[in-house]
């Protein structure tokens, strides 16, 4: 009994284990002599309810070879959900190389070690890790100075009209729709709005309408519960009740099935859901910010989109402009760009024609092809003065008489044919990691693999 009194008295701190290897190693019982009490979980979902159900700051990701970028959008998702975490990470893999270490590390993990564990010098990393994650949850960083990643660049007045926007619509709590092209940053937008908001603490959950089957829609935003239809073996909580006290960003909303689009509109009325197969009511305290690449007024004639929806998530609108709208910011963005993607030994510039092609390019993919075009000249150039050829882009001259006028859809599927191509090519054919490397899901990839007509 007195034992067992000790063992009650001891304060354990919480840690999570993020295993999504074969691996699974055994850390509870190891650690548990230096007062850590460990939360195995192999699933996105499954580590959420565990920083929901306990006082989590320090987590440990085990990483390999095979499973290094799926363990990465992983913690991405869970920083998301609690952005106090500190992470350790234990490398299960000898084929893990230093490059892949060195490109990770410093932007995911406060240390790594690796097999076999020297258990006390792991204590050590994690107790130095516990005392950061209560200085990183009391401190918060400054809105006029976010990382390279967060920033909304340009010194344009749409640019700048914009950020003022977002800084008076980040202060009241009410719904917000972004309009813009793909690629113009309305995703950026939404974050901003969230981080100088008073729900800036709470979790910021993103959901992307269109890349998802719509048969999947309702239980990705409402939950379901265990045994609510065939293959529902355990309980799922939904986007919206994960932004509980925080911010759910609803991206490309017009792609939402009218079916969805009666529930959300009800959730909006009242702010009660309903799991799936649940009968429970429950209360969720959340923001939302609506972003959509297509023209919802235009939807709402043609019938694919709810009138009253519509009208009920247009209370405060802002408008992200594209690249085309701001060609004087080029400069400035390519000079991050530069600087965001050359390695540490050496850094690229553009030759004068290079910057005069940008200039006069059209820019269909906006901001994200900018980006995406510069990473992946730096990678395939052969020396640090990248060429308008290193950067893929072609002048097509308009005629002044307005006869063969370049069609800027079929513009668009040509980039977008050839961004994927490229990515696929650097990928070996690994649709997952090409998805990833372009920062859209897989569902998306195919689809525009479709539109582009590519065979596989």
């Amino acid at each position: 009994m007195n034992k067992l009194q000790q063992e009650i008295d001891i304060i354990y701190r919480d840690i999570l284990i993020l295993d999504l290897t074969s691996e699974r190693i055994c850390c509870g019982e190891e650690l548990k002599q230096f007062h850590w009490r460990c939360f195995h979980v192999s699933t996105l979902s499954a580590a959420i309810k565990s920083l929901q159900k306990y006082n989590v700051h320090v987590a440990i990701a085990l990483i390999s070879k095979t499973q290094l970028q799926r363990v990465l959008h992983t913690i991405n998702a869970l920083n998301e959900a609690q952005n106090s975490l500190i992470w350790v990470a234990i490398s299960v893999d000898s084929a893990l190389d230093n490059d892949q270490l060195a490109s990770c590390l410093p932007r995911y993990f406060t240390d790594y070690h690796h097999l076999p564990i020297n258990w006390k010098q792991l204590n050590h990393t994690l107790g130095h890790a516990y005392g950061m994650s209560k200085l990183k949850k009391r401190s918060k960083p400054p809105i006029n100075h976010p990382n390279h990643e967060n920033q909304l660049l340009g010194n344009s007045s749409q640019i700048n009209t914009l950020r003022s926007n977002i800084a008076k619509v980040a202060k009241v709590d009410e719904a917000v729709l972004i309009s813009g092209e793909t690629g113009t940053g309305k995703g950026l937008c939404a974050h901003l709005i969230h981080s100088q908001s008073k729900r800036s603490n709470g979790p910021f959950i993103t959901i992307n309408c269109g890349a998802l089957p719509a048969s999947l829609i309702h239980s990705e935003l409402f939950g379901h519960e265990k045994g609510a239809f065939t293959g529902a073996d355990k309980q799922y909580i939904g986007h919206i009740e994960r932004a509980h006290k925080g911010t759910l960003f609803l991206d490309e909303i017009g792609d939402l099935s009218l079916e969805s689009q009666v529930n959300l509109l009800q959730f909006l009325e009242d702010h009660i859901i309903e799991r799936l197969g649940g009968s429970v009511a429950i209360t969720i305290d959340c923001r939302i910010i609506f972003a959509s690449h297509i023209n919802l007024e235009t939807a709402v004639e043609e019938g694919r989109f709810r009138e009253d929806l519509y009208y009920r998530i247009n209370i405060l609108h802002l408008h992200a402009p594209s690249l085309r709208e701001h060609k004087e910011d080029i400069t400035l963005l390519v000079d991050e760009y530069l600087k965001q993607y050359s390695p540490s030994e050496q850094l690229f510039t553009l030759t004068a024609k290079a910057l005069k092609t940008m200039y006069e390019y059209q820019w269909p993919g906006n901001i994200r092809e900018l980006k995406n075009r510069i990473h992946r000249a730096i990678i395939m150039a052969n020396n640090d003065q990248l060429t308008a050829t290193d950067l893929g882009i072609k002048i097509v001259n308009l005629q002044s008489d307005g006869e063969d006028v370049i069609n800027l859809a079929q513009h668009r599927v040509e980039i977008d044919t050839e961004l994927l191509l490229d990515a696929i090519k650097r990928n070996s054919h690994n649709i997952s990691a090409a998805a990833r490397e372009l920062k859209i899901s897989r569902t998306t990839f195919y689809r525009l693999i479709k539109k582009c007509k590519i065979k596989l």
